[in-house]
């Protein structure tokens, strides 16, 4: 059951980068594109200009060539390539799915400073994602991307702690998702107030896990839905 939590943190917050996130409404030109493809061929492109065509081919659904055009750039040391080839190759998009080759591009980028792939080798020894599971090694790395303010992290150790029996710890989590929430991750948020509703690692405060659920819902957060549940249910047994 852990494996599966931490795959789901995996995919959809760890394993992101300002790629996958990128605002994606780039038109494609079929005479642009071509031309674009000719200078690709021939090595003629910068940097920033295989990332708008890596953005494009996404955008179209060509996983298969986002994929090869973002291998062109990670080749050439661009440490956002090289975190956006891990989360490739770990969720199989474009690519057979590779745990061994997604642990070697986030080492790649990891090792140019980026935070985020600190967090994603953190959460491949965390959940055993083709090495072998050790939770020392992952919060060593997780707290060290934590450092870097990087909320993933953050919001990952609080996880961890919260799940993990082996060092489940509910003080430890609640803090790591304070930290989290205060930098904005919303998953860190919403599971911060279910803490504060149930009196977990912190004296239980319904009043704050109303407000923090009403916030979520104002601010139409993608965790809004769940946070309208957790107010109904509140509703119900108050009533």
């Amino acid at each position: 059951m852990m494996k599966k939590q931490l795959k789901y943190i995996a995919l959809v917050f760890g394993l992101l980068s300002g790629f996958t996130q990128a605002n994606l409404g780039l038109p494609i030109s079929v005479g642009n594109t071509v031309q674009e493809m000719d200078k690709l061929l021939r090595n003629q492109l910068t940097n920033d200009q295989l990332r708008e065509l890596a953005q494009r081919f996404l955008q179209a659904g060509d996983l298969r060539t986002a994929f090869n055009t973002m291998h062109i750039l990670a080749l050439k040391d661009d440490r956002r390539a090289q975190l956006d080839l891990g989360r490739f190759y770990f969720r199989g998009d474009g690519v057979a799915q590779d745990y061994g080759k997604a642990y070697w591009w986030f080492s790649e980028a990891a090792e140019k400073g980026s935070a985020m792939a600190l967090t994603n080798l953190g959460i491949l020894y965390a959940g055993g994602y083709g090495i072998k599971k050790n939770l020392p090694h992952a919060i060593s790395l997780l707290e060290k991307a934590a450092s870097a303010n990087d909320s993933h992290a953050m919001l990952v150790l609080g996880m961890l702690y919260y799940n993990e029996d082996k060092i489940k710890s509910l003080s430890k989590a609640f803090r790591w998702l304070e930290k989290g929430a205060k930098r904005g991750n919303e998953e860190a948020i919403f599971r911060l107030a279910l803490m504060y509703e149930r009196g977990e690692g912190t004296k239980r405060n319904r009043p704050m896990a109303i407000s923090i659920y009403k916030d979520l819902i104002a601010q139409k957060s993608r965790f809004s839905e769940e946070a309208k549940e957790r107010l109904e249910m509140l509703s119900d047994n108050y009533n």
